[in-house]
């Protein structure tokens, strides 16, 4: 093989990084109650409604993660001790700055917070890199919406928060599809 050949098939060896965040994921019950909120929402505000089987809330979005820091990360995740908790979706809004509908507690449970604080730590101590703009816990329910001065309706969703998870989100026609690459349970009371 020429040195220019081999320049040229030296990036197609290396491993693809993954895209990766930390999120919370509902289970059935409580996606499809989102689902049914997105729907309302979109009634209103037209937009994209994110589809029930992506239904969730980031705690770190790590982006382009190269494939073998992923069992650190895996790591790392194990060492996260908070107790599991429970909290209410109560609110809809809209950030007219990037047309995101959302869904949202009036405030975060001080076990959420506990959880993003402790996963982010983390990851700082390891290396990783990911958005450190301040937490605010919401869920995407529509993209690309027109809510402008419309009243919103209000929403009574009860999530039991037993775990967290990493996930990978692929790129495919049509829509990122996100596999959860692993999973780890909250301290149980």
């Amino acid at each position: 093989m020429t040195n220019a050949a081999a320049l040229s098939a030296a990036p197609y060896d290396r491993p693809v990084a993954e895209r990766l965040f930390f999120a919370l994921w509902p289970g059935a019950a409580v996606s499809a109650q989102l689902s049914e909120a997105g729907k309302c929402l979109q009634g209103i505000c037209g937009g994209r409604r994110t589809r029930v089987e992506t239904i969730h809330l980031t705690l770190a979005f790590l982006g382009d993660v190269e494939p073998e820091r992923i069992d650190n990360l895996r790591e790392l995740a194990g060492g996260i001790r908070v107790p599991a908790f429970a909290f209410n979706l109560t609110r809809l809004g809209w950030w007219a700055h990037n047309r995101i509908a959302w869904a949202a507690p009036d405030e975060a449970p001080e076990e959420l917070v506990l959880l993003t604080d402790a996963l982010r730590e983390s990851l700082l101590d390891a290396g990783f890199r990911f958005d450190t703009k301040p937490f605010v816990p919401h869920i995407t329910m529509l993209r690309k919406a027109e809510c402008g001065k419309k009243p919103l309706p209000s929403v009574a969703i009860e999530w039991r928060v037993e775990d967290f998870v990493l996930v990978r989100s692929v790129a495919r026609e049509g829509g990122a599809v996100y596999e959860v690459a692993g999973r780890w349970p909250l301290l149980r009371g």
